[in-house]
C-alpha cells in the first residue's frame, strides 16, 4: 500500500489516502493530546507507544466480534486501515467519576458509578462540541435510527470488554471517547484505542484506585506503564 497524500491532519494523527481508495494509513504523533498539555508539547516516542496499544487493543476489541476500522499494524507509529465516512459524534463513556463529571454533578472524584454513564457531543470545535442527545443526532442529520441504536450497542459493548480485560491488568477504565463512522452500510468503530482517548487508573492492593496523573502529565510514563501492563512486558 503506497501513501498518495494527506487526508487529515490531526493534533495526535495524521491519516492519508493511499492508493488503496477504502484503505488510509494513519499515523500517530508525538504530540500529547489537549487533556494532558494544554499548549502543544510533543514527547519523543509517544506515537510508537500510542500506536503499540491503540493496535493491541484493536485486535482484541476484533477478537469479541467489535467492528472496527482497523486492519493491520504498517510499522511502529503507524496503520492500515478501513476508509470511514465519519459519524460526526463522541460518544463519551464514564465508569468512574473523574474530575469533569464530578465536578459537573458534584461527586467524589474517583468514585465507581454503578451504572456507567454515556454522553453525545456533536464533534465540531467551532461549537464548542456541545452535548446533544438521538433527537438532536436525526433533526441535524448526524445518522439515522438504526445507525444510533447500533453505535450506542458497539459502544457499550467495546466499554465492557475493555473494563473485563482492563481488570484483569490492575487497571481500571475510568472513561473512555468514541468514535465511528461508516464502511459501506456498517458502522464500525473507528480513530483511537490509546491513552489519547482512554483515561485509566491504577487499582491499589487494597481495591482503591489512584489516578495516573493525566492532568499533570509531563513524560511518557502513562503510555509507558499501560504498554508495559496491557503486551505483559516489564
Amino acid at each position: 500500500m503506497e501513501i498518495k497524500d494527506v487526508l487529515v491532519d490531526g493534533k495526535t494523527k495524521k491519516v492519508y489516502n493511499t492508493d488503496q481508495s477504502d484503505q488510509v494509513i494513519i499515523e500517530y504523533k508525538d504530540t500529547l493530546p489537549a487533556k494532558f498539555e494544554p499548549k502543544k508539547k510533543s514527547a519523543k516516542g509517544k506515537g510508537e507507544l500510542a500506536c503499540a496499544i491503540s493496535a493491541f487493543l484493536f485486535e482484541y476489541l476484533e477478537n469479541y466480534n467489535v467492528p472496527t476500522h482497523f486492519l493491520r499494524r504498517r510499522d511502529n507509529t503507524s496503520i492500515e486501515a478501513k476508509k470511514l465516512d465519519m459519524i460526526p459524534i463522541t460518544v463519551h463513556i464514564w465508569n468512574l467519576a473523574t474530575n469533569n463529571l464530578a465536578s459537573r454533578f458534584g461527586l467524589e472524584e474517583g468514585q465507581p458509578l454503578e451504572y456507567p454513564i454515556i454522553e453525545f457531543y456533536l464533534k465540531n470545535v467551532e461549537l464548542n462540541n456541545p452535548m446533544i442527545n438521538e433527537y438532536h443526532a436525526y433533526a441535524l442529520g448526524l445518522c439515522d435510527r438504526k445507525e444510533y441504536t447500533n453505535l450506542l450497542r458497539i459502544a457499550t459493548k467495546v466499554n465492557a470488554v475493555l473494563k473485563s480485560f482492563f481488570d484483569r491488568k490492575q487497571l481500571k477504565l475510568a472513561s473512555l471517547q468514541l468514535e465511528f463512522g461508516r464502511s459501506g452500510h456498517q458502522v464500525v468503530l473507528g480513530d483511537d484505542m490509546s491513552p489519547d482517548t482512554l483515561e485509566l487508573w491504577a487499582v491499589n492492593e487494597d481495591g482503591s484506585y489512584r489516578d495516573l496523573g493525566y492532568r499533570g502529565m509531563k513524560d511518557l510514563s502513562i503510555y509507558q506503564e499501560i504498554k508495559n501492563r496491557i503486551l505483559g512486558e516489564k
